[in-house]
């Protein structure tokens, strides 16, 4: 089904139901469930939304412009890593989301959502679909909001405060899906060009995100009103208004946006894994230069997403928004850090200076303005280059960054209109001043030609290398640049280039007969597997019936009675609709999730086999470019996190995988032979350096993001501990049963403590394996008479553990007759 066409149909669809025509006048308020309201605030409620480290009082006087601004900001979740809202928004401030057919499908879809968030794939499309719907409605409007906190004695405007509110509820859903779906990539591009749009301050920033049409200037709005919310050519060249940028613009943010901005940079973190600087992002408590052992990669999620960065890096489109985002602050820096000298009198810009003081004043002003023209493109340039660093030569449509790039370098020489730009930041100068147009540079535009051929012949050789789209055309350009500076080194070089070229366009032509986008459905929302429900039904438990690989097993909750996982209610049940689905149907969608997955594993398997001939280095980071934007589409798949966490084991890139490989496939290893890895292979990763790191700690870090998406993941929890078992020494063993210990606390499961007691009695004897029993016989509630007063920790630690922290207390263990007996420790 068409999601355009999800909130179209009738009110008899079965997508939304039927039969709910007379709850319309009841609904009015779209009152959801309570389990969606939890982060809503009442009108009257006083405590406000942080912004950073600054609290804003409600409580103050109400006249005051902060506490009028305050009103319009939206909340700033710091429980969320992403700082979005985790939860549905309760009521909508939309009129046609009240009454209508609308609503009731609206309403439909968010019960729905609420009943099974993480299966519901086409009520989550329904949903977005109508909010970005309703974004786009309030467009022609945006300008209000930015208006009414303009000045030293703003005042709230009631339309801008409910445009405010209604900007708050599209991000809520935004925020309530991407925290169900964290790399759901097309989403996050949605939001992070609406938090751009919002953020905008000048009409160049604006137009970047939409271009004004003549009409809309003439009334008086902004570009921010265009419908178009796409514009992939725009944004290229360093503008006029970012050269002239006052600083009174520049910090003229206002509190919402301040907001937006820390929002994207928070985004660009968890997505991309790189700071607004260019640097690898750290997450929670991890230091610079602080060093990432495997075991911490394997019990902190804060460290596993350092070590991997971030897992939507393939994203063209997230990288782009970036760049210009960078673009934006390096503009702003530029105006607040270099200021334009006030003109002395008498100046008249334009003309030949006869005063010497009109001389010394016109050379200030050429420095001033070439020390920001440099800055802007030095942070630009180096915004480009950390995205080709971090893997976006090697994605998807990187045919657009290469050409970007060019197109922005190409920029540094052409004709630049000061004059318009200066018309439409006149009134953000100060009271009875005008921009200070630049004074022509030649020696400055003569050192910039020369930079941009050194700087385009670079851009142009490393790209002819990539197989992406439009590879002819970008070589012909090469080959048109080279010849037009000098006919004999341009031959040369053409002749020096072209079997490189030649042969990324055979690798494009082979690829794109391996797999294509469109078999790989890149952008579907990561739900479960099909027949497979990892929703715990009784008291929070949550257990699954998925096996080693990742199955169709059906999940329950453990009962009294039982010693395996029930089936689960429901059964393999259309998605959401609690329909059970036919035979035909059932096995079609299995078909079709098994021919996706075969896809995936093709082009992994491809990729492996470094047809392009690359490097150590850039090999590892295409093949981890393909691993992870498949588990972006199939993240509570089991196998795909697993499968990756092998690769980076025996072939992620480091030297010492080779004289491990065959030892690491020997399943049946004795203990004492298995801390014998290369010191290469479990070499500690230093945070801030995304190269570094053994391929243990990579592996180790993998499985660790995978159990964040699948926490009952027996599978994963397993392999974690197999290799800090069987690749490091010392301390791993602890951290090895650590890890299983942590498993069956979050997910108690019948496998969780076999494996774990096997574990145990491996590294710490009879007695440990025999506490690990009585844990799990009192967590998972076999029989009535298991469950004792006595020694009732109910967490399955083991014995050993339990010495080392200082505790030392008799164990219960079963006689064989059903009852339970206190027996010594040291009682076979």
């Amino acid at each position: 089904m068409s999601s355009d066409k999800i909130l179209l149909e009738d009110d008899d669809n079965a997508m939304f139901g039927d039969g709910e025509e007379e709850e319309e006048e009841e609904d009015v308020d779209m009152a959801l469930p309570p389990t969606t309201s939890v982060n809503v605030k009442d009108e009257g409620q006083s405590t406000m939304p942080t912004n950073g480290d600054k609290v804003v009082d409600s409580t103050a006087d109400t006249t005051a412009v902060a506490d009028s601004s305050s009103t319009l900001l939206p909340s700033l979740n710091t429980d969320s890593p992403l700082l979005l809202s985790t939860t549905l928004p309760a009521n909508s401030p939309f009129p046609h989301h009240n009454v209508g057919p609308i609503a009731d499908r609206l309403r439909n879809a968010m019960n729905r959502i609420t009943a099974d968030p993480t299966r519901d794939a086409e009520a989550w499309q329904a949903l977005l679909t109508e909010a970005q719907s309703s974004y786009r409605t309030l467009l022609p409007s945006l300008y209000k909001l930015k208006n009414s906190q303009m000045g030293a004695a703003a005042v709230v405007d009631p339309e801008a405060e409910l445009i405010g509110t209604k900007l708050d509820w599209v991000e809520g859903c935004y925020g309530a899906l991407l925290h169900n779906f964290p790399y759901a990539v097309t989403h996050y591009v949605q939001l992070v060009d609406m938090f751009l749009r919002l953020g905008a301050l000048t009409q160049d920033e604006e137009e970047q995100c939409g271009t004004a049409s003549p009409a809309m200037i003439a009334m008086g709005t902004s570009a921010l009103s265009n419908l178009a919310l796409t514009t992939t050519d725009q944004g290229v060249a360093v503008t006029p208004a970012s050269m002239l940028l006052h600083a009174d613009l520049a910090t003229s943010a206002t509190e919402r946006q301040k907001m937006y901005d820390a929002k994207l940079d928070r985004i660009f973190q968890m997505c991309l894994g790189v700071n607004m600087d260019g640097s690898p992002a750290l997450h929670g408590e991890v230091q610079t230069s602080q060093t990432i052992d495997a075991e911490s990669a394997a019990t902190s999620i804060d460290s596993a997403r350092t070590v991997m960065g971030g897992l939507c890096k393939h994203s063209i489109e997230l990288w782009l928004l970036f760049i210009r985002k960078r673009t934006w602050d390096a503009s702003r820096a530029a105006a607040v850090e270099i200021a334009i000298p006030p003109p002395p009198p008498g100046y008249t810009p334009g003309v030949a200076q006869v005063s010497v003081i009109h001389q010394q004043y016109e050379e200030s002003l050429r420095s001033a303005y070439r020390q920001r023209i440099d800055l802007i493109r030095e942070k630009v340039t180096q915004a480009y280059e950390t995205a080709l660093e971090f893997g976006a030569g090697f994605a998807q449509n990187n045919h657009l960054i290469w050409k970007r790039y060019v197109n922005f370098v190409k920029s540094w020489t052409e004709p630049v209109n000061y004059s318009a730009a200066a018309m439409s930041l006149a009134s953000w100068m100060p009271q009875g001043s005008v921009p200070v147009l630049p004074p022509a540079d030649p020696a400055h535009d003569h050192s910039t030609s020369q930079k941009q051929l050194a700087q385009l012949r670079t851009i142009y050789q490393r790209g002819v290398t990539h197989p992406m789209t439009g590879l002819d055309q970008f070589w012909q350009e090469y080959e048109a640049f080279e010849r037009s500076h000098s006919d004999s080194l341009g031959t040369i070089l053409v002749a020096e280039w072209l079997p490189k070229y030649q042969h990324a366009r055979s690798i494009y032509l082979e690829r794109n007969r391996v797999w294509t986008v469109h078999e790989l459905k890149g952008g579907r929302l990561a739900v479960p597997p099909v027949g497979c429900n990892v929703e715990g039904a009784v008291a929070g438990v949550l257990t699954s019936g998925m096996g080693a690989m990742g199955g169709t097993g059906a999940a329950g909750v453990v009962g009294a009675g039982d010693d395996f996982g029930g089936e689960a209610t429901g059964g393999a049940g259309a998605a959401g609709t609690g329909k059970p689905l036919s035979d035909s149907e059932y096995m079609a969608q299995m078909e079709d999730e098994r021919v996706v997955l075969s896809k995936w594993r093709r082009r992994a398997g491809y990729e492996r086999t470094n047809p392009e001939r690359l490097s150590a280095t850039d090999h590892a980071s295409r093949v981890r470019a393909s691993y992870s934007e498949e588990v972006c589409a199939f993240a509570r798949h089991p196998e795909v996190w697993y499968e990756w966490s092998q690769w980076e084991l025996l072939h992620g890139g480091s030297v010492a995988a080779s004289t491990v490989s065959n030892s690491a496939n020997t399943s049946d290893a004795q203990p004492s032979n298995q801390g014998t890895a290369s010191a290469a292979m479990i070499t500690p990763a230093k945070a801030g350096d995304a190269k570094s790191g053994g391929n243990a700690i990579r592996a180790v870090a993998v499985l660790g993001l995978g159990m964040e998406s699948l926490p009952d993941s027996a599978l994963l929890a397993q392999a974690q501990a197999e290799i800090l078992e069987r690749h490091l020494g010392g301390e791993s063993k602890v951290a090895c049963i650590k890890v299983l210990e942590q498993f069956v606390k979050r997910s108690p499961t019948t496998l969780g403590f076999v494996l774990l007691q096997r574990l145990v009695r491996r590294h710490q004897g009879v007695d440990a394996a025999r506490s690990v029993f009585s844990n799990a016989r009192r967590t998972l509630q076999v029989r009535e008479e298991d469950l004792s007063s006595e020694n009732e920790d109910g967490n399955g630690v083991s014995a050993a553990t339990k010495q080392k922290d200082g505790i030392n207390k008799d164990e219960t263990n079963d006689d064989g007759d059903g009852k339970g007996a206190i027996l010594p420790q040291n009682r076979m």
